[in-house]
């Protein structure tokens, strides 16, 4: 019978079906509802991690949406499903205890490859909303569980509101309490906060100040929340520590160290999510491809989750970040700090669900033990967010469980040789899956995305309280910092647009030269990560309005054809507002692979100022 569909017995069935098995089945089957009751599971002579300890030889029975017991004589219902359990492994549904969700699919291709839970960590209020109300209704059965902190508390222009989505923002301590009641009203399960001004990605934001920081994570302890930061360095991981958090986002990415670290992170009992996946990419390597060619993973990725993996960031990153997050986890481990593993999919090198396989094993690289790197994604994390019936493996939790060929307790590759699934009690149907993926790379689908947007084009009218985008990702400064350069940038929302409207964004900076190619500008990225291509090839050209200063400028393309090196328009702006337009064609693009529209200083050194307003998408 399909997973999907929930079995119908009549209360006279149930009753009549428990009086004949009363002696054999073991008491917590007593207890479902009839809304629960379907052919009990149970799973023989299998290695079970309970999430935990290990147990060998063990039996576990299944039963509606629990489990019902676990043991080596556990007596079997009579019309049980058997399944023989040896030379296999049982866990726990794994939790990735970073990501970020934007759509359902996500949830659903966590739960292909075993992750029954997620933990979000920044996403669109209304998306969050909407899944808690699906999850709340018992419809969400073929996704992933997710809870969430819905927004970000950030500084206006900060890290997080760049991705085309508006939030709220915070300048002052004053401002606290207030900010975080907010969240809760709107859902929020804990409170993220930014602590991050983008120097170590070559980038230049304005961040929280410690004392802001320090008033939030007060703000969410009074109300009973967990206050959980995203730092960039050292220095931010320690001055989340010292004011309070609960936990860190990220380990740091910079060269640093402090033989203290571990010892400040024990002492405040906080956790750490290290995601070394994510790490890894920003340091420049490029090992997470390898999931590409993993025959347990392949089949089960479409083509965007191969783009994804074999994407990087477009700076210059160092594997010495690298190497001093895993020097700084060695250090957690030895102070008995938490680890929770988490992936922060879907940033480049990343993806649902396939990537926590690797975060596991980068964990046991790094030092953790197997064992160490289970408890990361199963227990501990389910602890440490307060995931109740989920995470271990014992009477009464919920049947979130993933069965797999071989140990692996020793061999901690071994997660990804999936043989079942079960999301509270049901099975998932992988194949279904895998079919789809088939198809879908069968077919000759465009190279990204597409993004939705108006029949206008418009990405950006620069008319709100912040700078915003109808779609994608959003602005972010852009320099040649990304190239080992020198040059700087800022923007800002300031009066006066183009056609009398009352605001525009204005550009400011200095060029620098020294390095091969020279930038200063912002980039609207379109798709629905930092550099994530989409297709906008539905539209022909880029028009936009600029006045400036007389000197020559650029409007440059980012395109996955290209590499990293863009194609690009010269333009002048002088004192009086003019409307530019060039066309895909004019780059020598189909515009079916844009990662980035950058605008700004080119070439020419020296201090510059650019305004820029009413940008969109035009036939």
């Amino acid at each position: 019978m399909s997973w999907t569909r929930r079995l119908s017995i009549s209360l006279t069935a149930i009753r009549a079906f428990l009086g004949l098995a009363l002696v054999l089945i073991p008491a917590g089957y007593l207890s479902l509802s009839a809304s629960e009751v379907r052919r009990p599971t149970v799973i023989k002579d299998v290695l079970v991690f309970d999430g935990e300890k290990v147990l060998s030889q063990a039996t576990v029975l299944l039963a509606g949406t629990k489990i019902i017991a676990v043991g080596d004589k556990i007596a079997v219902p009579p019309d049980a499903e058997i399944i023989n359990g040896a030379g296999k492994t049982l866990l726990p549904g794994l939790i990735d205890a970073h990501v970020h969700v934007w759509d359902r699919a996500q949830l659903r291709q966590s739960l292909v490859f075993g992750v029954t839970s997620v933990i979000d960590m920044f996403t669109s209020v209304a998306f969050m909303q909407d899944i808690k109300k699906t999850q709340a209704e018992g419809l969400a059965e073929d996704m992933a569980y997710m809870i969430s902190p819905g927004t970000l508390v950030a500084a206006p222009g900060g890290h997080g509101t760049e991705y085309g989505v508006p939030i709220p923002t915070i300048k002052d301590p004053a401002e606290a309490q207030s900010f975080v009641d907010a969240r809760i009203a709107e859902g929020s399960d804990f409170i993220k906060i930014i602590v991050d001004d983008g120097g170590t990605y070559g980038l230049s934001w304005p961040t929280i100040s410690k004392e802001t920081m320090a008033a939030v994570i007060r703000a969410a302890h009074a109300r009973g929340k967990l206050a959980v930061v995203h730092p960039a360095t050292l220095q931010d991981c320690e001055d989340a520590l010292s004011a309070g958090a609960d936990g860190l986002a990220h380990l740091y990415f910079n060269d640093a160290y402090d033989p203290n670290f571990g010892r400040l992170a024990s002492q405040g009992k906080a956790f750490v999510i290290p995601t070394l996946s994510v790490l890894q990419t920003l340091a420049g390597m490029h090992e997470a491809a390898a999931l590409t060619q993993d025959a347990l993973i392949s089949p089960y990725l479409k083509p965007f989750d191969v783009q994804n993996l074999e994407r990087s960031y477009p700076f210059k990153g160092k594997e010495a970040n690298y190497m001093a997050a895993e020097k700084a986890l060695r250090q957690l481990k030895e102070a008995r700090v938490p680890i929770l593993a988490g992936t922060d999919s879907p940033n480049p090198g990343t993806t649902f669900g396939a990537s926590l396989h690797r975060e596991l094993e980068l964990l046991v690289r790094a030092g953790l033990t197997p064992i160490e790197a289970l408890q990361a994604a199963t227990s501990v994390p389910a602890a440490k967010f307060n995931l109740e019936g989920r995470g271990r493996i014992q009477p009464g939790m919920i049947a979130d469980l993933v069965l797999i060929n071989g140990d692996p307790t020793r061999d901690i590759k071994a997660t990804r040789d999936i043989v079942s699934i079960w999301k509270g009690g049901r099975p998932v149907d992988r194949i279904r899956y895998q079919e789809e993926a088939k198809k879908e790379t069968a077919v000759s689908a465009p190279s990204a995305p597409t993004p939705e947007y108006g029949e206008s084009g418009l990405i950006s009218d620069f008319e709100g309280e912040n700078i915003e985008a109808k779609f994608g990702a959003g602005w972010m400064v852009s320099t040649d910092a990304f190239m080992g350069g020198k040059s700087k940038a800022e923007m800002k929302l300031v009066p006066g647009g183009a056609k009398g409207s009352s605001k525009s964004l204005l550009v400011t900076g200095t060029v620098v030269p020294g390095s091969a190619v020279t930038w200063s500008g912002v980039m609207f990225m379109p798709g629905p990560t930092m550099m994530a291509p989409a297709d906008l090839s539905a539209k022909k050209s880029i028009n936009f309005w600029a006045k400036g200063d007389g000197k020559k400028y650029a409007c440059m393309i980012f395109a996955q054809s290209l590499g990293w090196t863009p194609a690009g328009q010269e333009f002048t702006a002088g004192p009086e507002w003019k409307e530019y337009a060039f066309t895909f064609e004019s780059f020598r693009l189909k515009g079916n692979d844009i990662m980035g529209i950058f605008i700004g200083a080119s070439g020419e050194a020296g201090d510059y100022a650019l305004q820029i307003d009413d940008v969109s998408l035009k036939q």
